[in-house]
């Protein structure tokens, strides 16, 4: 009679020598330090923080000073209508603030930030512009940028 050999169905396990350990650690610490240095170069840019602070201190000021204002107006009052008011802006924009009125108004609520974004732009030459879109809401409309910036 001829013996069954028996066939083993357990995965072969990989014993790693102690030099072999150090090397695959090594190898996989320089791999994560190269995506995390690579993920905060990215994100960290100059120009991303510069446009994102600004787009931060714009959508501030529509929301919360400009139409704040504007609802709490005399003129407001008297129309009643946003339609009215804001409708035939739609097309053509409110008038372009440049970065230096975005850094003054309200009493200079985001002075902090000039040092930083002065470095980068220029103050008189960079420029935000709103369009309100209907329902002509606090947070219905769209903005328009224009850089003057060396990043």
């Amino acid at each position: 009679m001829a013996k069954s050999k028996k066939r083993s169905t357990k995965s072969k396990k990989y014993c790693y020598s102690p030099i072999q350990k150090l090397i695959l650690s090594v190898i996989f610490t320089v791999i994560l330090v190269v995506i995390i240095a690579l993920a905060i170069t990215f994100f960290h840019k100059p120009e991303n923080l510069v446009k994102s602070k600004i787009a931060s201190i714009a959508s501030d000021y529509y929301e919360n000073y400009f139409y704040e204002n504007l609802v709490n107006s005399e003129k407001y009052a008297e129309i009643q209508n946003l339609d009215n008011i804001l409708g035939k802006y739609k097309d053509s924009g409110l008038s372009s603030l440049n970065l230096r009125q975005l850094l003054l108004y309200n009493n200079q609520k985001n002075s902090d930030s000039a040092p930083f974004l002065k470095k980068y732009c220029n103050e008189e030459n960079t420029y935000v512009k709103f369009y309100p879109e209907p329902p002509y809401s606090k947070t219905s409309y769209r903005t328009e940028y224009t850089y003057s910036c060396n990043f």
